[in-house]
């Protein structure tokens, strides 16, 4: 009885683990927004199976083995300012505080998981491997024929697969496969039906497959963290600390002249690159120097997780009305969602404390993987820190699942040490697994609100404006995170004469966001109930925002032009800061707008 409950609970956490690594793969497009909303809903789903699989573990062995670590600390204490910081009066992100929570959860359950049965690390490390192998292969094809393909797998995977950090989350796992050919690279060749073996070749594959893919993109960024990792791992495998610092110590001058050298042309190209940049009027350069001022202005607390657009467009403002501000930076602006860097997107919305506790937990994974000669995943886990620097990776579910994964096999010790199992804390991965059951009740409705949302967006599409409204409005309490679901039902209302609920919703998504469609809708709004100063705050506000979108200038010149809101000398002036404008791309539309403004400016007659 015993053989077969042991065997039940490893197939049910292998299960489970394979499932959750398999997120990239998940998409259901019968939600809107397919690709996240799927991926977040098979996450659920997963996390819930994996309690299922933990409980049962918890329950049917005699003595849990969960032994504490610092990591685990930081961890908590980490939640803890999440849950401080967070504006639960606002509630700008509940699904993704709830995302968080599961997330904490998932870790502790993963630990007891390891923990007690080690054999699952070799498991988890080549669904892993595998996960790079389908995406690095659909990358090969796309690079080669960018034309649709007709398999449903992949036809599958170029749905889910067009987030930016795609070629990041293969970069990743490089450091995986590079790691596992080594380690078994004296194995039998012959003998295909050893795991050694298997792991091997499969590693193989994975790192060629990888390397091959990368090599039709040119992103520094991704080039830098498979590489930097890439040379740790065999830094770590061929030469390790012990012989590294014994050859220091017997040339310790060599060593620091090459030091030297080696940190100047570094800090030479990384200055070149950023200069070049910065001339270029570089976007992210921009971003982060707008986003560090921001932390300055909140570095305890930060603004809570989601404050980051509202807080990065009112710092933007404040930037373009300074001398500092160039004419590039002006022309490249734009309203980022995310600051294409995760430790300043942390340090704003937790604070610098909340991004130390973050660093610190990084860092100690990434020592405990040196100490328990967990190479791969400590290979892993200093890649996606690098890629971290450059993009947005810690804003998509995928790459959480994958790094818990990863930190999870650093910081559990393979081998069993009897006296600090003596000293192990019971049922850690059952309360936490009792946790997950609790958050996905919570999360139960979510399934159903999205699939609600993307029938109403075929309403909304087909312009059924009335018939969709009503039920844009049953979902609100679902969905008020989600900008673009605001934005719908707004314009909804707005086409069925809803104004004043239009602008609720309107101003609830720029608490979300600093787009500006949703700037231009408010004031749209606002000029239709005949409160013309409103407006044209709105407007005003956003050409502070971005001072060279010329589009709100046509629509501060159109508002000045109304008989009940008539200033000739603002329409002149907004005229000719739109008819100045010249977009990258000419097309029909801003030719007939600037016929349009020409026209008004050869018949003007209001005010007289």
């Amino acid at each position: 009885m015993n053989n077969f409950f042991s065997y039940l609970r490893l197939l049910l956490l292998a299960t489970s683990g394979m499932l959750l690594l398999c997120i990239i793969f998940a998409m259901n497009p019968e939600l809107a927004d397919s690709t996240l909303s799927g991926k977040v809903c098979w996450f659920h789903f997963t996390s819930l199976l994996l309690a299922g699989g933990v409980l049962l573990m918890e329950f049917t062995t005699r003595k849990s083995r969960f032994i504490f670590s610092l990591p685990d600390a930081l961890l908590l204490l980490l939640f803890g300012i999440v849950l401080v910081s967070y504006d639960k009066d606002e509630n700008l992100q509940p699904e993704r505080f709830l995302f968080i929570a599961q997330l904490v959860a998932l870790w502790f359950m993963l630990r007891g998981a390891l923990q007690a049965h080690q054999e699952l690390r070799p498991f988890f490390i080549t669904i892993i491997i595998f996960t790079g192998i389908v995406p690095a292969i659909w990358g090969i094809s796309h690079s080669i024929d960018p034309a649709p393909i007709t398999h449903p797998v992949f036809r599958l995977l170029e749905t889910s697969l067009k987030p930016e950090p795609f070629y990041g989350y293969i970069a990743v796992i490089f450091p995986v496969c590079l790691n596992t050919l080594l380690r078994f690279k004296n194995c039998d060749k012959v003998a295909l039906w050893e795991s050694r073996t298997f792991l091997f070749y499969f590693s193989i594959l994975g790192a060629t497959l990888i390397i091959t893919a990368l090599l039709f993109k040119t992103d520094q960024p991704v080039w830098m963290a498979a590489i930097l990792s890439g040379i740790w791992v065999c830094w770590m495998k061929m030469i390790g600390w012990k012989q590294t610092k014994e050859a220091i110590q017997k040339h310790i001058q060599l060593f620091a002249i090459s030091s030297i050298i080696l940190f100047v042309i570094i800090a030479a190209i990384i200055l070149v690159g950023n200069i070049q940049k910065a001339q270029a009027g570089d976007r992210r350069l921009l971003i982060w120097n707008i986003t560090t001022q921001a932390i300055m202005e909140h570095p305890v607390t930060g603004t809570g997780i989601g404050g980051f657009p509202a807080t990065y467009a009112k710092g933007q403002s404040a930037y373009f009305e300074t001398a500092t501000a160039s004419s590039k930076e002006k022309q490249t602006a734009t309203c980022p969602r995310y600051a294409y860097n995760e430790y300043l997107q942390i340090g704003l919305e937790l604070g610098i404390t909340g991004l130390l506790l973050f660093i610190f937990w990084l860092a100690f994974s990434l020592y405990y993987g040196i100490r328990h000669r967990q190479i791969g995943a400590s290979g892993g886990i200093l890649a996606l820190g690098i890629f971290a620097l450059y993009s947005y990776p810690l804003q998509l579910p995928t790459y959480w699942v994958l790094l818990l994964f990863l930190t999870v096999i650093c910081v559990t010790n393979p081998k069993h040490d009897k006296q600090r199992a003596q000293r192990s804390i019971p049922y850690i991965s059952a309360i936490a697994a009792a946790l997950t059951c609790i958050l996905f009740y919570g999360q139960k409705d979510t399934y159903y609100s999205y699939k609600e949302w993307k029938t109403l967006q075929e309403l909304y599409h087909d312009q059924a404006y009335e018939q969709a409204a009503s039920r844009y409005t049953d979902l609100f309490v679902q969905l008020y995170h989600r900008t673009d679901f605001l934005y719908e039902g707004a314009e909804c209302f707005y086409k069925t004469g809803q104004h004043d609920i239009a602008i609720k919703w309107l101003d609830r998504a720029l608490k979300l966001s600093a787009a500006p469609e949703l700037y231009y809708a408010i004031a749209e709004n606002e000029e239709a109930i005949k409160q013309y100063r409103k407006a044209e705050s709105y407007l005003l506000e956003i050409s502070r925002i971005l001072p060279e979108h010329g589009y709100t200038y046509f629509l501060l010149a159109k508002l000045y032009t109304h008989p009940s809101f008539s200033h000739p000398d603002k329409f002149h002036k907004a005229a000719k800061r739109f008819l100045a404008f010249q977009p990258s791309t000419q097309n029909n539309i801003t030719k007939e707008m600037k016929e349009e403004i020409l026209q008004i400016i050869r018949n003007w007659d209001f005010g007289k």
